[in-house]
Parts: structure tokens; sequence; C-alpha cells
């Protein structure tokens, strides 16, 4: 069983995020998130209020999905050590539970570079050495293709500072990859397929 971010309520705590606007007929989308988060994930629901960055811009209701300790999947809180060794170890039909974690903090360092958020920051160091451990590549987990060296080849940028070129590991004459002979046959919820 793998972890989930939530929010802990605290009067004093400021949470950082990203609100979607749904557009016409939302009812479909509204209805999936319904089913995966609430029926599914077990969270609840409420409204809050969301203040844009920009202070000038007013604030607006949002809905926001949260597990609750009363949610038959929430774990509480552990030590931050084991709560990262949980979440390194944890992959279930959706991926694995690392991933989610690592795109929240790419998120904060892409979004909110100026954010430091010492949990968060701290669970993402333990979570990587844990992968590291395990011999698991943060790139493999997070699906990112890397580029390949190979010396003596050359590309348009020419070669780097140690005299090796970056080649895509899939030229244009390639085929692309066959990701869909790779999704199982049973239904996965986080894609809705």
């Amino acid at each position: 069983m793998g972890r989930v971010a939530t929010l802990v309520e605290d009067e004093q705590g400021l949470t950082w995020g990203k609100a979607f606007l749904l557009g016409p007929g939302a009812e479909s989308a509204l209805t999936y998130l319904d089913k995966r988060e609430s029926k599914l994930g077990g969270y609840c629901t409420t409204v809050v209020t969301f203040q844009p960055r920009d202070s000038k811009e007013e604030a607006f209701p949002v809905l926001l999905y949260m597990a609750l300790p009363s949610n038959h999947l929430y774990m509480g809180s552990a030590p931050l050590p084991q709560v990262a060794t949980e979440i390194a170890e944890a992959v279930g039909q959706c991926g694995y539970n690392a991933e989610y974690l690592l795109r929240l903090v790419n998120f904060m360092k892409e979004q909110l570079p100026e954010v430091w958020d010492e949990h968060l920051y701290h669970l993402d160091h333990l979570v990587r050495a844990r992968l590291k451990e395990m011999n698991l590549a943060v790139d493999d987990i997070m699906g990112i293709e890397k580029p390949i060296a190979v010396a003596g080849f050359s590309d348009d940028n020419g070669p780097d500072d140690l005299g090796v070129h970056r080649v895509d590991r899939r030229s244009p004459s390639s085929s692309p990859p066959d990701y869909v002979s790779r999704v199982p046959s049973r239904k996965l919820r986080c894609l809705d397929i």
C-alpha cells in the first residue's frame, strides 16, 4: 500500500497549488473525478477559498479532495524515514507511488521556486536515497527517456565538453515505441481506460 499526499488542517498553514477551471460539458469530468477520488479513493470533498498568486486577482471557491483519518486507506503520520520507505517501495495499478511525490516536488521547484517546504523537500531527499538503494532510477520512475552518449557521432550541437555527442535513442527512421501493448487488459483508474 502506498501513501497519498493530503492536506491536514492547520489554521496557520498555507498550501500552494494549482486551480483548474472546468469548461462547458465538465459534468463528465466531475463524474469521473468523483468516482476516482471519492468512491474508489475514499477522499471527501470540500470547498475552500483559492487565492491567486497575483494579489490583484480576486479569490474564488474551488473543490478540494482530501483524505481524512476516517478513510480506510489513510495511513496517518509516521516518522519521515518510514514514510519515505513506504513511498519508495509502493507500486500499484497507476505506477510508482514515488512518481506522485517527485512530480509534486518538480511542480514546487518550477512554479514556486521562492517557496521552501522543509517537510516536502526532506521527504524527497529520503525517497530519492531509498530509490538509489533499490537501484531504481528516478527517470525510469518518471517515464523519462534520456538521450544516450555516443562517442564519434556528431549531432547538430557538436560534442560536449568531454567530446561526447548526444544521440537520441530513437532515430527519425525508427518506429516509435509501442506503449499500447504494455497497458494491461484490466481497466486502469488513473487513465479511465
